[in-house]
């Protein structure tokens, strides 16, 4: 993973020529800082993400004349995530490992923003596909999120949104910094140390539990980097987190937890399986099983999926005594820290 001070260089210079360029160039200077960012450290995500974007610019330039209701015009564009497989694929396609980063948030993100102009009921101007590449490119974004479509940038823009530079926003920014740079590799140092003299680490299932908090630590803390700096910029993001140590039962721990991809595959997976006639656990659980291999092709991951979507379609709606409320939140925890380190450290990683 890319150190995260140099992401924040590249957005505090790209800050710099906002306030100089003014709030209607904020996309582009973004976006334009986005590529730099991922030319100099991942030449080969930024080719694939590039690609990606030119994809479902024609995609949506030739669906645009096929009839609303046809399953061409709202299907097809599906075809743009199995660009994700690249990920997971390339050292067999390249014979080569590569940095991919970026690519499955912006893949999700291309893809989002392409649904959404084809669903534009005035139908769109070519000069929209720009925000197909500022959703691709957007630099506060490109190390873990969150998922958003360019179109909630358009209509920011159009709006007249300004920089948010309250204490609110300072306060979250640096809480996020203090995460990243301070406890996320806290919790790493004390894992390695745990573990072996040489530094290595393979903690077992005794470990999940500190493996868990600091992988949270870091997911935590850049979402909110990325969050508030995009707000300097006039730009709100979707939240990742709403305080999920809160969360009392599988349900509330997904309406906390990563929200902008829960909400994804709820609104891109889940909804469209259930107007095609799937049933609503059935559905649950190819959502959750997409979204745990979009993390890694892995049998880990694949159970990750499996076991999420299993909780979320059975998981009883009422539990009545403070006992029983009492186990379903510790019940939760377990399986939620357990299937982390299953899918992440385990030997099915």
């Amino acid at each position: 993973m890319i150190n995260p001070v140099t992401h924040l260089i590249f957005i505090v210079i790209a800050w710099l020529v906002f306030a100089i360029a003014g709030q209607r160039f904020a996309t582009l200077i973004l976006s334009l800082f986005g590529l730099a960012f991922t030319a100099a450290y991942a030449p080969v995500a930024l080719a694939w993400i590039a690609l990606t974007s030119i994809e479902a610019c024609l995609l949506v330039h030739w669906l645009e004349n096929k009839d609303r209701g046809s399953n061409t015009r709202q299907y097809l564009p599906y075809i743009l995530l199995a660009n994700l497989l690249f990920v997971d694929l390339h050292p067999q396609v390249l014979l080569v490992s590569v940095e991919t980063l970026a690519i499955s948030f912006s893949t999700i993100r291309i893809f989002m923003t392409a649904k959404q102009l084809l669903a534009m009921r005035s139908g769109y101007n070519v000069s929209e596909l720009k925000w197909i590449f500022a959703a691709a490119f957007f630099l506060p974004a490109l190390i873990v999120g969150p998922v958003f479509s360019g179109m909630d940038l358009r209509k920011q823009v159009k709006a007249g949104a300004k920089p948010d530079v309250s204490a609110q926003t300072v306060r979250f920014l640096i809480a996020g910094l203090v995460c990243v740079l301070l406890v996320n590799p806290y919790l790493a140092l004390l894992a390695r140390v745990a573990t072996s003299p040489r530094n290595e680490m393979n903690l077992g299932w005794e470990g999940s539990p500190l493996l868990f908090a600091m992988l949270f630590a870091g997911f935590y803390g850049q979402s909110l980097v990325a969050e508030y700096t995009s707000r300097l910029f006039g730009l709100t993001l979707p939240y990742n987190f709403d305080r999920p140590w809160r969360a009392g039962n599988i349900r509330e721990f997904w309406q906390r937890w990563h929200r902008s991809m829960a909400n994804f595959v709820m609104q891109y997976i889940f909804l469209p399986l259930q107007m095609r006639g799937a049933n609503a656990q059935i559905a649950t659980i190819a959502a959750f099983v997409f979204m745990g291999l979009w993390h890694n092709l892995s049998a880990g991951y694949l159970i990750w999926g499996v076991a999420h979507g299993c909780l979320l379609a059975f998981w009883p709606k009422t539990v009545k005594s403070p006992f029983a409320r009492l186990m379903e939140r510790v019940l939760t925890w377990v399986a939620v820290i357990g299937l982390s380190y299953l899918a992440n450290y385990s030997f099915l990683a």
